[in-house]
């Protein structure tokens, strides 16, 4: 495995592990007090490190068992153009959610800790959208 697919699959690992925690920790949505959030907040930044160290650790002793080496990471044209392209996925992703929370808290549908929340998960969802871009593109 190379190392683009070993980053991608730690990145993509991560962002499922921090936001299946997150959606387990919630229960209810629109009932969340301002400090518990703030708190669950803080726990999922995290979490999100360091699932990514264990998944860096895990991930690469796992590739070098079982193929034996791990490749060295070589970037070119290509890739500054994958990374573009991801980039802007995840721009429109997170823009496009962020539109629609701000469009529910307007018409009163949504109140701000809820919204706080619905903004975090569109981050992670955007995350998640991008690492699967990238996998496609490197196949």
């Amino acid at each position: 495995m190379d190392a683009k697919r070993r980053k991608v699959f730690i990145s993509l690992a991560t962002s499922l592990v921090v936001g299946w925690w997150l959606v387990s920790e919630i229960g209810q949505w629109g009932s969340i007090e301002t400090a518990a959030l703030g708190q669950l907040l803080i726990k999922a930044i995290g979490l999100s490190i360091a699932a990514n160290i264990a998944g860096v650790i895990i991930i690469t002793l796992a590739v070098s068992l079982i193929w034996g080496k791990v490749d060295k990471d070589v970037t070119d044209e290509r890739d500054a153009e994958i990374e573009l392209y991801v980039m802007r996925l995840i721009l429109v992703c997170f823009s496009m959610g962020l539109i629609v929370v701000f469009a529910m808290m307007g018409w009163q549908q949504l109140a701000a800790n809820t919204a706080l929340l619905s903004i975090y998960a569109c981050m992670y969802a955007a995350s998640i959208a991008g690492d699967l871009l990238k996998l496609f593109w490197y196949r």
